[in-house]
């Protein structure tokens, strides 16, 4: 049977990774080439047998194998076809295998890379293999997806209705990219610790994957974020929800890793800070998987496990070892780590860049005691204790905003110490802060967070925008070239720094989106009959008709359901600008079988947004109507992030000069 070739070749795997660790290691030890590259063959191979094993798993889900206890469980026959591929992660097992999955890929990309990096590559390998050699433990001895039911049922499950959205198609892949990425960072700080090869050499060749693998974890929350604001009818794309908690985590310190990474490159310091921070980031994308797939914490939205299951028990223990390996390797490596540099004022860019770091991490902290107190309370004192999204507003908001406002801060002043010129080059982002603020105010904006938000928004485009005047106008001065010229030169000359400040630019129009949706989001809840029309915030809704029908009633899977729909016809003075159909669904199977489909009418101002909450025979319907302000543009600042990123990332043309 394919189910048995499949666990067969799990097993496989985990017997060519551990050799390819040991291999590489022993390798690494003793200086012999010949181990050392029967280590790579080992990683190559094991990429080879993880792809085999994850396309079976995937004939078996298309092909509809319900024998298989994983087929059955995520897919039906009244599933569509992209519904059922995305049920290749839907659940534990297959999750666990696309993660291996990627973990071989990048791997492999490694091993043609590890020639480059002298003594470090063979430790990276190590390091990488033993991470492919845990999971594909995982695999075979707790979480099969290969594992068959004693008799093939005629029907499966089917998935879960929340899951039936395009955000399923790519949010759970992107972000298992950056979980299965961040592997590669803390595999090159290890091997730098391993080999005692601490220098800048390192540090360069990590650059891209830290930026791979915290634009990967980037996207994928944001992803999520748009799905859940589409999917859930509840208003909003972030709820504070221990799943969403556990992938902003390590995203933070993520972005910690970037800036302190970027400081032991430029100025030799933080250099323990960086090991500690790749570790870190590699720890909590385990910690992550423990709090979504371990049932140490229990989620409202995301809740797949209401108990302790193995699973928890062998991240633990990974996990456990990795901290203590790792800071076993800094303590002994600590004279090799010291700084060799000294930062001359805290009023600097060095200053700066430690500030922010510490900003980051303490919101990373803030987060992780909040999701983590619920449980330690109720297992220690027996309290079933709630922290809801007001606690991490209060707690997270006000170190946000001073992060925000570094951004504007850290481009204008030097490194070593502030001058009066930078003192001068900041005066006119201060003043346009306050006089935008001033400006809404006249304008009626009257409460505090807005306005502060605002203030702080206005200097750091300012600021940014001050630096690139500046840069321009010397390029023009010093080459002759026109502005447009001159400005494209600077982009190509000084990727990193220019793609920088276009990621603090798209964190600017995240912060305007969180502002205007926190501050001034609207909603009303409304009873229509068919003919009846209200109007919200300039908007005039008709309620046009509504229908009642069953779908998918035999065989009974998850997506059996009765659909009620209602009509709106949207007005702006007297121009239809749009057609509504919010939706309630009553699902056979569900414990909770009402899903709803929310209607939304988008634009840069605002959405309008509407949840259909009831639905009597006699065609009365219950409206929420909600208007989130500005919320377009999260999603069009993580589109400018995307781009600063890419921008940053790119590598430079190399230049060659031919021997005369």
């Amino acid at each position: 049977m394919m189910s048995d070739v499949g666990f067969w070749v799990l097993v496989l795997c985990l017997i060519v990774s551990s050799y390819g660790a040991v291999a590489s290691f022993m390798g690494a030890r003793r200086t012999s080439r010949q181990l050392v590259e029967s280590g790579k063959n080992a990683l190559l191979m094991t990429a080879v047998l993880v792809t085999l094993a994850s396309a079976i798993l995937l004939y078996l889900l298309v092909t509809r194998d319900f024998g298989v206890s994983y087929v059955y469980s995520y897919t039906s026959t009244h599933l569509p076809i992209i519904y059922t591929v995305s049920a290749f992660w839907a659940g534990e097992a297959g999750s666990w295998l696309l993660w291996l999955w990627f973990l071989t890929i990048l791997t492999a990309i490694a091993v043609l890379q590890s020639g480059r990096l002298g003594k470090l590559g063979p430790y990276i390998l190590a390091t990488l293999a033993a991470s492919e050699a845990f999971f594909a433990l995982v695999l075979v001895l707790i979480s099969n997806p290969f594992e068959t039911l004693a008799f093939k049922p005629t029907e499966g499950v089917g998935m879960l209705p929340l899951l039936e959205n395009p955000g399923m198609v790519f949010h759970p892949p992107v972000l298992f990219l950056g979980y299965a990425a961040y592997t590669v960072p803390f595999a090159f700080a290890l091997a730098a610790l391993m080999s005692g090869e601490l220098s800048k050499t390192w540090i360069r060749a990590v650059r891209p994957w830290n930026l791979f693998a915290w634009l990967s974890l980037g996207i994928g929350i944001i992803i999520g974020a748009w799905w859940s604001y589409v999917e859930l009818g509840w208003g909003g794309y972030w709820a504070w929800d221990p799943v969403e908690n556990a992938s902003l985590i390590p995203w933070l310190t993520g972005t910690a890793l970037l800036h302190s990474a970027m400081m032991e490159e430029r100025r030799r310091m933080q250099k323990a800070w960086t090991m500690v921070l790749a570790t870190l980031c590699f720890v909590l994308c385990l910690f992550a998987t423990l709090v979504t797939r371990g049932g140490i914490i229990v989620s409202d939205l995301h809740g797949f496990s209401s108990h302790l299951q193995p699973i928890s028990y062998f991240l633990g223990a990974f996990m456990g070892i990795i901290l203590g390996l790792a800071f076993f390797l800094i303590y002994l490596r600590r004279r090799q780590l010291q700084s060799e540099s000294v930062m001359d004022s805290l009023l600097s860019r060095e200053g700066s860049f430690l500030l922010a770091n510490v900003l980051l991490c303490g919101i990373a902290l803030i987060v992780l005691l909040g999701t983590t107190y619920p449980t330690f309370a109720q297992a220690f004192r027996g309290l079933q204790v709630s922290l809801d999204a007001s606690f991490y507003d209060r707690a997270t908001g006000p170190l946000a905003m001073v992060l925000i406002c570094l951004m504007g801060i850290c481009p204008v002043i030097g490194w070593r110490r502030l001058t009066g010129e930078n003192v001068r080059s900041l005066l006119p982002g201060v003043i346009g802060g306050l006089a935008f603020s001033l400006a809404i105010y006249i304008l009626g904006v009257r409460d505090l967070f807005p306005l502060i938000s605002a203030a702080i928004s206005a200097f750091v485009v300012l600021s940014l925008l001050s630096v690139l005047a500046r840069d321009l106008m010397a390029r023009h001065r010093s080459t002759g070239e026109k502005y447009p010229r001159a400005f494209l030169t600077l982009i190509s000359k000084a990727r990193r720094r220019y793609g920088g400040y276009l990621v603090h630019f798209a964190v600017v129009l995240i912060a305007i989106g969180v502002t205007g949706t926190m501050a001034y989001k609207s909603e009303q809840l409304i009873a229509l009959h068919p003919g009846e029309s209200t109007t919200i915030a300039g908007y005039d809704l008709h309620y046009q008709d509504y229908a009642v029908e069953t779908l998918n009633p035999q065989p009974e899977t998850y997506q059996s359901r009765v659909r009620f729909s209602t009509t709106l016809e949207v007005y702006l003075g007297d121009s239809k600008v749009a057609t509504l159909v919010p939706e309630k669904n009553y699902h056979y199977m569900l414990e909770s079988p009402w899903v709803t489909e929310v209607a939304i009418r988008s634009n840069l101002k605002e959405d309008l947004y509407v949840i259909l909450a009831s639905l009597d025979e006699d065609g009365l319907a219950a409206f929420q109507i909600v208007i989130n302000p500005l919320v377009n543009w999260i999603w069009i600042g993580s589109g400018v992030m995307l781009m600063g990123t890419v921008i940053t990332a790119w590598p430079r043309r190399r230049t060659t000069t031919a021997a005369s």
